[in-house]
């Protein structure tokens, strides 16, 4: 891979520093970004990127409207600059070794509150067992369905954990797993005035609802999907987390769709769980870390510890009769 690069650049002005410049513009496509990432000062990164143009013989960053875009040949480019460097990387760098049981660092996770009520406890307990004086420090995402920036996930977390979509949506410098599926069903007090044994669309479509949303504006998924059988719900309160939601049911006449594992948690609130009256895609819960981080042995350690946490709460054998 590395001499395929090579051959397509001129030998007399290789020098591999060029090659990181490359992969710094292409992740930041920023110059002053860029140059803050490898330690250049903003001149210098301009003249390296003067010189990678003229090697190439292309602009490989043009600047329009919404900001710096690489050319076709940039992008040609990207994967295998970045395997070139991976390689290097890997035979020039020494890994760390980690041992958790002496380790005091801080990991940081960014997640929402489905993944503080359901995962986190299972986690901390793992943690605590394996790594005492391992910290976890966790922020709260900005959106339930869209990942975060990459360069979030490359410079400040070293997780994020939702509701994120399939990984072919997702940037090429990210790496994904899922950690389990989550059915949508529907909650309502055990002492509802009018829904008891079943509930039905009709049900659905005249009761009040409790949604947990967001964003500001716009419809969400649920309300689409109703939109297009020509049907709309009463969203009669709005929250912006999960755990709220079952207490305002439980406490009213209201309903609710949530995720399955979180309506489980919540039955001591004596609450009712019904099957979804309209069919709703399934939650995946998805785990989000950046590439430069696969190399990283702790990691790689949490990384297990979440799946083993994920894998602990797994309720596939729970009965489905849950009226």
């Amino acid at each position: 891979m590395i001499i395929s690069i090579i051959h397509t650049m001129n030998l007399q002005a290789l020098d591999l520093n060029l090659l990181l410049v490359f992969e710094a513009l292409m992740d930041e496509r920023n110059v002053t970004r860029a140059s803050k990432l490898i330690g250049l000062s903003q001149p210098a990164m301009s003249n390296a990127l003067s010189r990678l143009r003229r090697i190439f013989d292309d602009p490989l960053l043009e600047r329009k409207p919404g900001g710096m875009t690489p050319t076709p040949r940039a992008l040609a480019l990207v994967v295998p600059v970045r395997g070139a460097l991976a390689q290097l990387r890997a035979a020039l760098e020494a890994t760390p070794a980690f041992d958790p049981a002496v380790s005091n660092r801080t990991f940081h996770i960014l997640a929402n509150d489905y993944v503080d009520t359901l995962l986190l406890p299972s986690l901390i307990a793992r943690v605590r067992k394996q790594a005492g004086e391992v910290a976890l420090r966790v922020y709260r995402t900005q959106s339930l369905f869209d990942p975060p920036p990459t360069n979030a996930l490359a410079d400040t977390f070293d997780f994020a954990v939702g509701f994120f979509p399939d990984v072919l949506a997702l940037d090429a410098r990210l790496r994904s797993a899922i950690l389990w599926e989550d059915q949508n069903v529907c909650i309502v007090s055990a002492s509802h005035p009018t829904i008891r044994r079943r509930l039905t669309l009709r049900h659905y479509t005249e009761a009040g609802h409790v949604a947990v949303f967001y964003k500001t504006e716009g419809p969400g998924l649920i309300d689409t999907l109703l939109a297009q059988q020509s049907l709309a719900r009463r969203q009669t309160v709005l929250v912006p987390h999960f755990a709220s939601v079952p207490y305002a049911v439980a406490a009213s006449d209201l309903i609710a769709t949530v995720p399955e594992r979180l309506a489980m948690r919540y039955r001591h609130l004596k609450l009712r769980v019904f099957p979804a009256p309209i069919a709703i895609p399934p939650f995946r819960l998805t785990m989000l870390w950046h590439e430069r981080r696969e190399a990283d042995p702790a990691h790689a350690w949490l990384h297990r510890v979440f799946a083993e946490a994920a894998a602990q709460l797994d309720l596939s054998s729970r009965s489905k009769q849950y009226v």
